[in-house]
Formats: C-alpha cells, sequence, structure tokens
C-alpha cells in the first residue's frame, strides 16, 4: 500500500513537474509573440457556505471591466458544491454562465454568452500557518452553440502576516498560478497563463477583503497575446448553515 505521506509527494512532484513545462512553454510563446498590453479591473463576490461537515456550496459573481471601469469586459456568476473525501482532498462540480463583450485593443468578433461545467479535484496541505492547494478542474462549456472543451490547472500559496489573540488572520497574501490548456477546437494549446498576487484583509468573522494584481496572458494565436493587467477587488464571505440542513441526508 502507498502511504499518505507519499502519495502527496507525488502528487506535488507531479504538479511541480507540469507547471516547469507550462512554464517553459509560456517562455517559449512570448519569446515568439507580438505582445498587446491593456488594463482592467475584476469586482466580485465570492460565498462559502458549510451545509454538512463535509459539504459546502458556493456562489460566485465576477464584474470585471475594461480601461479600469469605463468598459464591460465579462459579466460571470457561478454555482458549486465541493464533497471533502479526506482532510486534504475533495471533489467538486460548478456551473458558470458568462457573457464576454468586444472589448479592447483585441476583441472578440461579437458578444458571447457561455454556459460552462466544471469537474474538480482539489489539493489542499497546511505547513505551520501556510495553506498550499492544488486544484486540476476538467472544463465543457458552450460558446454561442459551440461546444468546446478545456483545462484549468492551479497552484495556489496563502499566509498570514498578522493574526489576532486568537490566532486568526487579520492580513495576509495569497498568490496563485493558474494556467488554462485548450482541448480540440484548434486553439493554442496553452490558452491562458494567470499569475495572482494580493493581500487578504479581515473585515470580521466571515468577511475578508482580497486587492491584489492579475496578471492574464491570453494566446490568441501563437505570434499574438493580449496580456492584460487586472486589478482584483474581492469580498469572501464564509457562513456556517448547516443547522438549516440537520434534519437532511447529503
Amino acid at each position: 500500500m502507498i502511504s499518505h505521506e507519499t502519495m502527496k509527494m507525488r502528487v506535488s512532484l507531479t504538479h511541480t513537474h507540469l507547471m516547469l513545462v507550462i512554464a517553459a512553454m509560456n517562455v517559449s510563446h512570448a519569446l515568439k509573440a507580438q505582445t498587446v498590453h491593456q488594463f482592467n479591473s475584476w469586482w466580485y463576490y465570492s460565498g462559502t457556505y458549510q451545509i454538512k461537515e463535509t459539504w459546502t456550496a458556493k456562489l460566485l459573481y465576477s464584474w470585471s471591466r475594461h480601461d479600469f471601469v469605463a468598459d464591460w469586459q465579462i459579466s460571470k456568476l457561478g454555482l458549486s458544491a465541493d464533497k471533502s473525501l479526506t482532510r486534504n482532498f475533495s471533489i467538486g462540480a460548478s456551473y458558470e454562465w458568462a457573457i464576454i463583450f468586444p472589448y479592447g485593443r483585441l476583441p472578440v468578433p461579437e458578444k458571447r454568452r457561455e454556459h460552462r461545467l466544471l469537474e474538480r479535484f482539489s489539493f489542499r496541505e497546511k505547513v505551520q500557518r501556510t495553506s498550499l492547494s492544488s486544484i486540476l478542474e476538467l472544463e465543457q462549456f458552450f460558446r454561442n452553440g459551440d461546444f468546446l472543451q478545456r483545462i484549468r490547472v492551479r497552484f495556489g500559496i496563502r499566509f498570514p502576516l498578522i493574526i489576532n489573540d486568537k490566532s486568526d488572520q487579520v492580513f495576509g497574501m495569497s498568490f496563485f498560478h493558474q494556467v488554462f490548456i485548450n482541448h480540440g477546437d484548434g486553439s493554442p494549446t496553452i490558452g491562458q497563463n494567470r499569475y495572482y498576487g494580493g493581500f487578504d484583509i479581515r473585515l470580521s468573522k466571515g468577511f475578508t477583503l482580497a486587492l491584489g494584481y492579475l496578471n492574464q496572458r491570453i494566446i490568441i494565436r501563437p505570434e499574438l497575446i493580449e496580456n492584460d493587467h487586472t486589478l482584483m477587488i474581492g469580498i469572501f464571505h464564509r457562513a456556517n448553515i448547516s443547522k438549516l440542513f440537520n434534519n437532511k441526508q447529503l
């Protein structure tokens, strides 16, 4: 039998190897491609609701603007549910409804409506006060009637800078790297590369304000890259509503 620690090490090494390969491909694209720089802001709400000991539901709305707040970029609503199988591993599924608007110097040909389904596998580990996460999502979506598929891979790290006398985080930092890998639609294999860094500020027991910067590289063609510089402003809400489900089986 493979031990739990050995399995975690294999997952970590596999993820590290995958990220190194993706980073090398990204550098190769960047050296060959023309890059167009643009500036955006994303304003979002993310709610996580504990409904059972091992079940959580999530609600997300993102109001994404181009040229800071002047023009529409994306409007996205997301619903999801996750089931914890072990302390460090969970599975989940999401539905996203997104409207993508023509914006900037490389606009899409027309306003797009997308219906997205995602299946998620999440690995999380805590080393002292530092939280590590690796998330793999398989995505199928319809865009104006066309069926497309891609994979999202994300690695994140979170740690506190200031804690209170109850050992709760008051002020901290978060970083993540996320890659979108296209499948079977003729697009470049690596469709998007995202790098985020920001601050997490506790507002109250259930609310956190996130302020950060996202660099999003969208590979339109191997020779053309949209490089978006995005201000991220988000409210994260966590609540335990399990009392509402005490008499229900999940």
